[in-house]
Formats: structure tokens, C-alpha cells, sequence
């Protein structure tokens, strides 16, 4: 029972489309007891769902609250069961109020890891303000987690972020994997101060004291000369965000690990992302660079590969991935994808041993029997 209820109230957080919600679960805690007993489960429902301190701080949209008081109010009448008052209470309170205009922003919170909660500020648009960032992509879900599986890759490292988006990635990493710094970098202003927002509200609440604010609240473009939008001390990690712009072709930082996810999706920004990747692994030869590439286009992606043999960058591994965000919504395919310079330990003496790597040859190891289906209902 509890563990049905924890999964409904992590649903809700994320705003988990509603018809692909098991409603079955929740009718089969209600028909099993005694009506006083599924009094006390829809208290507890609601506790942990709209009137959790995490919903309560950081909303869902109250449309989608709305839709979800609905349903849940009509699953227990159709039980034949009472309905809470304080659930009645919390549906009329919603219709009675006039409605909010958040600019098109929600919240939603993700369970990333056991430990690791990630709540964003985001859009409920795919297109905002000229730009697709202002929503987690797919590939942020498989990276953030896998890093955390591997994170003796990251533990101690400076870590730098291209495209870091809404920084879901980046948090993940920044509180299960411990590096020395992490980098989180992206282009559009309006991306850039929601990251900025992100981080703080993930990263800064313990550590106020420590928060070093280059730009004001209100606007990012004032710090477009200095670079840096906010640092921050966490724990033992150094977090930054910064305005990075591929097509400059310049990046002060030499960091020990790049990291990506899905910055492959266009052929108009994959050559500046290449030729910047050059850049930093011919000043840090042996940085180790992992991408979390969608599959959308296979074109896209096989050009993406041809640039990385004509800049002598090396794929030494690529790993299959498939995440499906609910049952109703497509399954994606995501690719982890290795890189390293011609000049690095795993392309001079091989990856792990498995098989050595010579420089001017790009070698792809599909590790396809390492793919993993990855559902976000299930946790």
C-alpha cells in the first residue's frame, strides 16, 4: 500500500500524464477496506500528493491539479466509497480560485535517484520564448542516473556542461557524484537565467552565505561580458553557470570530463559542437567526454560521427539506452556515447583492455547488450 501511494505522489510531483496513471492501484487500496480505513488512505493520498510540502513549495500547474483532484474524487466514487472532505475541500478551493498566470512556467520534481530529488522550474511549451531549452529533454533522464551508477568517473573531477538546459544533469551529478567543480554552460539568455534559477533552488538553499550572484535576478544579459551567472559552494563542489557560445570556437576551461545531453540534433550547431570539443581536447588531451545522444535522425547522428573522425575524435564506446516516459508516450532511443582524443589513455593503450585504439582510426564499441529499458513510473 505505501509503496503504491509513493508511487502516485512522485507521478503527481512530475506532472505523469493522467491517463497512464494505474488508477487500478488506488481503486484496489479502497475496495479492500472498510470505509474508515480508505478515509484514512485518501488522507494519506493527499498528504502526499497535492498537499505535500514539495507540491506546496514548488506547484504543478493548477490546471493539471485541477484534472487530478477530478480523477482521484471519481475513482472513489465509483468504489462506492466516501469521499475525504479535505479532498472535496482541495478541488473547490482550485475551482473557486481565478486562474494564475506563471508566464507559462511550471515546476516539476524528479526522482532521479534513491536520495537524489531534482525539482525545475520549467515551460509548459515546447517553444518559449524562441527557444526549445526551456524543457528537461529525454536524454537528461538517462544521463543524470547513469552517471550516478558510474560516478567513480566523476567523483574529485572538473566536470564542464555544454547545453546544460534546465540543469537537470548537472544537479544529479553535482549532488550524487561529488566532483571537485561542475560547469554548467548553455547560450540562450531566458535558458540561462531558469538554469541560473535552478541551481540556486536545487544547490543553494543550505549554503546562502556561499552564493556568489554575478547577475540580478531580473536580467542575464548583464552578465554576458563577465561569463558567469551565479556561483555557488556545494558541500565540496565548486558549481558555476556560464554562457558558453559554440561557434566562438573558445573555452577558457580545460576540464577533466565533458558532459551532453542532447546536444546532437541539429547539423546547423553539430560542427561547432565538434570543433569545440577539439579545441578543449587539444588543450586537455585527456578529458573524457560522454554524450547522451537521442536517435531521432539517423542522418543527424551519422554526421555527427563523420565529424568526429574528420577532427580525429575518437568513439571508444557507445552504449544503448531506451526510456519511455510513460506507457503512452513514445520509446526513445538514447545512445551514451564515449569520446576521447587521439591522445588520450583509453585510445593509446585501449579501453579497459578490451581492445586497443589507434590514433587516426575512429573504433565503436556497441555495448547494445548493456542496453537498459528504463521506465519513469517505476520509481
Amino acid at each position: 500500500m505505501l509503496q503504491d501511494i509513493e508511487n502516485l505522489s512522485w507521478q503527481y510531483l512530475r506532472m505523469y500524464p493522467l491517463k497512464d496513471i494505474c488508477w487500478k492501484n488506488v481503486e484496489l487500496l479502497l475496495v479492500t477496506k472498510a470505509n474508515s480505513d480508505s478515509l484514512n488512505i485518501q488522507r494519506d493520498i493527499l498528504r502526499q500528493t497535492v498537499h505535500h510540502s514539495l507540491a506546496l513549495k514548488f506547484p504543478p500547474t493548477e490546471s493539471y491539479t485541477r484534472l487530478f483532484l477530478k480523477s482521484l474524487i471519481s475513482k472513489i466514487e465509483e468504489c462506492n466509497r466516501e469521499v475525504l472532505e479535505d479532498m472535496y475541500t482541495a478541488y473547490t478551493d482550485l475551482l473557486s480560485q481565478p486562474p494564475v498566470d506563471a508566464g507559462g512556467f511550471c515546476y516539476r520534481t524528479y526522482k532521479m535517484t534513491e536520495g537524489c530529488v531534482v525539482s525545475l522550474k520549467e515551460t509548459c511549451n515546447l517553444i518559449c520564448n524562441g527557444t526549445t531549452g526551456m524543457c528537461t529533454w529525454k536524454a537528461s533522464h538517462v544521463l543524470g542516473p547513469w552517471c550516478f551508477r558510474e560516478s567513480q568517473r566523476f567523483h574529485k573531477k572538473n566536470i564542464l556542461e555544454l547545453g546544460a538546459g534546465l540543469g537537470l544533469t548537472g544537479i544529479t551529478v553535482v549532488r550524487t557524484c561529488h566532483p571537485a567543480s561542475y560547469t554548467l554552460t548553455d547560450l540562450h539568455d531566458t535558458v540561462l537565467k531558469t538554469l541560473r534559477e535552478n541551481v540556486v533552488l536545487n544547490l543553494g538553499n543550505e549554503n546562502h552565505d556561499r552564493i556568489h550572484d554575478v547577475s540580478t535576478p531580473s536580467s542575464v544579459s548583464e552578465y554576458e561580458g563577465k561569463g558567469v551567472a551565479v556561483q555557488i559552494q556545494y558541500q565540496d563542489t565548486d558549481v558555476q553557470v556560464m554562457k558558453l557560445n559554440w561557434e566562438e570556437g573558445i573555452c577558457s576551461m580545460e576540464p577533466d570530463v565533458i558532459l551532453g545531453a542532447d546536444v546532437v540534433y541539429d547539423n546547423e550547431v553539430t560542427l561547432p559542437l565538434v570543433k569545440l570539443l577539439k579545441v578543449i581536447t587539444t588543450k586537455r588531451p585527456k578529458v573524457d567526454i560522454f554524450l547522451a545522444c537521442t536517435l531521432r535522425n539517423p542522418s543527424t547522428y551519422a554526421y555527427f560521427k563523420e565529424l568526429l573522425a574528420s577532427h580525429a575524435l575518437h568513439i571508444s564506446s557507445e552504449v544503448l539506452h531506451h526510456y519511455q516516459e510513460s506507457p503512452s508516450q513514445p520509446q526513445n532511443r538514447i545512445t551514451i556515447v564515449h569520446i576521447v582524443s587521439p591522445y588520450s589513455d583509453q585510445c593509446t593503450r585501449g579501453l579497459w583492455g578490451r581492445r586497443p585504439f589507434c590514433p587516426g582510426r575512429t573504433s565503436t564499441w556497441k555495448a547494445t547488450h548493456s542496453s537498459m529499458k528504463i521506465h519513469v513510473y517505476a520509481n
